[in-house]
């Protein structure tokens, strides 16, 4: 049947079907326009600046527009661009080949072109640690018209862990994410580095501020801002020794942390403002008597008895002979030194003779208290093992080991073998090792010298060695802000304190005295962050 020549269906079918006057040449025109603006000009640009400046000097009008733009944008470029007309073949390498190295002066920094119009096929100058590859685009964008691809990135920078570790589950929206997303170059020599600090590139708070949704497995709590919604520090405690487990605990807030440590240190008489006795006289000791800060900023200089104790708690067994002195190590040393003391004198029938005067003799009390006559052993009744007996007891369990350390007398045979196994045994509780704080995060000292070391560590009001002594937030609250600037605060975004990529291998926590260098830890941050 057919249909009516009035069908309007019909009549818009027959309109479609004919051909439209001057389609194929509007097509050209933006062929043409594109190829002229996309690449003729920018290459005009590149090659004959001045003659292009000349040519829109003599368009009445022009020039009073364009010559600011250009002189604003050459300003702004000047001195940041290489030049890609200069290549040393050296840099022209294949695509696995990541380390080979252009002579020395390959690169110059010319003025940009006009109003930077070649930035439509030169995006900019790569980050100084790219520079490089600056003229062989293969070495990262290893595919034609393919975005740089994760793989290419691992080329170079393999022992870069992810940023969840691959046992804690899948973990909504990672797997889309590339490294480009947030490394962004052809900003410039220093613009890849900021954006790597401060994660310039994509916000943390996109995920952690519902952290359950991305994993719902993770013991990290939800984090936006530091100033307005960040939780407690956790921090990383040990059992008590020689149980070397370590496990990460958030306080309440005003709780002070206790972590088993084997000592007896008062942190309050140490630092008290009436100071303490000592050989030499009255001491007022401040952190840094003990706390030395390492090259680095980060770490500190491990603490021990003969650089930091031995001044004041000396081990002498003998008043008589001051001078002399036990080992500071464990039990069997320590009753070897002071049995073959005692049987050297009564081979010898006297003490032996000592080049140096006698130096201030044993003190019977801890520091801060009153001293006691000393007494000397060799007057004791007895033969040499009843006198070294004596003085050992003297020694651990009144003047010197108890001052510091948990001492037990024990009923165990001393070590077979030993010249010290006949006098009386003792047990010495074990140390805790020394081990990071807060693994997750990253604080550097060095920046925060003009500040007193009790503005952040409560060590003045500490009377116990069980005592954690870290600050908690809202110390930290007082001089910085989040990312948002406050009078007064210093602005603090996530990168500041913290890193992104797992490591490839991270070494024990007890490896270590203080927190790892800047380089690792920057990375040692994941989801667990806190």
């Amino acid at each position: 049947m057919q249909q009516h020549q009035d069908d309007p269906i019909a009549a818009e079918i027959k309109r479609l079907q004919r051909p439209l006057g001057g389609r194929r040449l509007l097509s050209w025109l933006l062929f043409v326009s594109a190829i002229g603006l996309c690449l003729l000009l920018p290459v005009a640009g590149s090659d004959h600046a001045e003659d292009l400046k000349a040519l829109i000097a003599k368009v009445p009008g022009l020039a009073e527009y364009v010559n600011p733009q250009i002189d604003r944008v050459q300003a702004r470029l000047t001195g940041r661009r290489h030049d890609p007309a200069v290549t040393d073949p050296a840099s022209r390498k294949t695509h696995d080949d990541r380390v080979a190295q252009p002579a020395a002066g390959t690169y110059v920094t010319p003025p940009p072109t006009v109003l930077a119009l070649d930035r439509v096929w030169n995006p900019g100058p790569l980050a100084a640690a790219h520079q490089s590859w600056a003229h062989d685009c293969k070495v990262c964008h290893s595919a034609p018209f393919t975005r740089v691809m994760d793989k290419d990135c691992k080329t170079c920078h393999a022992g870069v862990g992810d940023h969840v570790p691959t046992d804690a589950g899948a973990v909504h929206g990672i797997a889309d994410q590339r490294c480009a997303d947030c490394h962004h170059d052809h900003q410039g020599s220093f613009a890849l580095a900021a954006q790597n600090l401060h994660y310039a590139g994509r916000e943390c708070a996109d995920c952690h501020r519902n952290i359950k949704l991305a994993l719902p497995a993770t013991h990290t709590e939800d984090v936006a801002d530091f100033a307005t919604q960040h939780p407690e520090f956790r921090v990383q405690l040990a059992a008590a020794p020689p149980d070397t487990k370590l496990s990460r605990v958030r306080p309440a807030a005003g709780e002070t942390l206790l972590e088993p440590t084997g000592l007896k240190f008062p942190h309050d008489v140490h630092l008290s403002d009436k100071g303490i006795d000592s050989p030499r006289g009255e001491v007022h000791m401040e952190c840094a008597n003990c706390h030395v800060l390492k090259q680095d900023g980060l770490a500190f200089e491990p603490v021990n008895m003969k650089d930091h104790c031995a001044s004041c708690h000396a081990l002498k067994l003998e008043p008589a002979m001051s001078n002399r002195e036990v080992p500071h190590g464990d039990v069997p040393a320590v009753l070897t030194a002071v049995r073959e003391f005692y049987a050297y004198v009564e081979a010898m029938g006297g003490l032996p003779p000592e080049a140096a005067p006698l130096s201030h003799t044993i003190k019977i009390s801890r520091p801060g208290e009153a001293e006691r006559p000393a007494q000397s052993f060799l007057k004791a009744p007895g033969n040499a093992r009843e006198r070294a007996s004596a003085a050992a007891t003297e020694l651990f369990e009144k003047t010197s080991c108890v001052v510091c350390h948990e001492v037990s007398r024990v009923t165990d045979a001393g070590l077979a073998g030993t010249p010290g196994q006949d006098l009386p045994q003792w047990k010495i509780a074990p140390v805790q090792a020394a081990h990071t704080w807060m693994p997750k995060s990253v604080f550097n000292h060095a920046s925060h010298a003009n500040e007193s070391c009790s503005d952040c560590h409560a060590a003045e009001r500490s009377d116990k060695a069980t005592q954690v002594l870290m600050p908690q937030i809202n110390i930290c609250r007082d001089c910085h802000a989040g990312a948002t600037p406050v009078a007064n605060k210093v602005t603090s975004d996530c990168g500041l304190c913290h890193g992104f990529h797992q490591p490839a291998r991270l070494p024990s926590p007890r490896a270590h005295t203080a927190p790892l260098p800047l380089a690792v830890l920057k990375q040692a941050s994941g989801v667990a962050t806190q």
